[in-house]
Formats: C-alpha cells, structure tokens, sequence
C-alpha cells in the first residue's frame, strides 16, 4: 500500500464507512471497491477486494463479514510500509473496516 495511496481515496473511504455500511448503495460499495483493486492491482489485498465484491453482488452477508474483518487486518498491517499521515489513516481504515465486518456478524 505505501505513499502510493492517494490521501484522496482513504480519506473518502474512511467518510463513507463512518456513515455506516448500511447507508453506503451497493452501487456506490462496488465502485469504491474497484477503485482501490485498481490501485492495488497484483497484491493479496486486491484479491480480497474482489471477494468482498463478489461476496457484495450475491448478498452473503456472511462471507462480505469475513472479508471485511480479513481486509481489515490485512490493511491494518500494512500501514507498518506506509509512512506520516498516510500511516495513520491507513491503519484508522483497517480499524474501521474490521468493526464493519464485525458489526455484520
């Protein structure tokens, strides 16, 4: 993930799963989703992404559940590559999609 993150995305990622899940469409979800594999692209957290998007079009609350908390992890640990602001936001975007995951549970 590093500083290639563009503060942009995180910050409105963080906004939207703020709100709640519940008021984030699906439509919305799925391109935010494919927003980040995009810049993800080749990483194990574009994989998880594509679960999640796929977990999100067929409805299984509980593997999107599971992704989540996984994602969440997973972004959780790679704020340890990024640096500064990006570092913080990072790691406060895998704190929040974990508790996302876990609130579908």
């Amino acid at each position: 993930m590093a500083d290639s993150i563009r503060t942009i995305d995180v910050d409105s990622t963080i906004a939207a799963l703020h709100q709640g899940l519940t008021s984030i469409p699906a439509e919305d979800a799925i391109a935010i989703i494919e927003s980040w594999q995009q810049q993800l692209e080749g990483s194990d957290l574009a994989e998880d992404l594509g679960e999640l998007k796929q977990a999100l079009q067929s409805g299984d609350t509980a593997k999107m559940a599971e992704t989540m908390v996984d994602l969440g992890e997973d972004t959780s640990e790679s704020a340890a590559s990024a640096t500064g602001d990006v570092a913080m936001k990072v790691e406060q975007l895998g704190e929040l999609l974990s508790q996302a995951g876990q609130s579908l549970m």
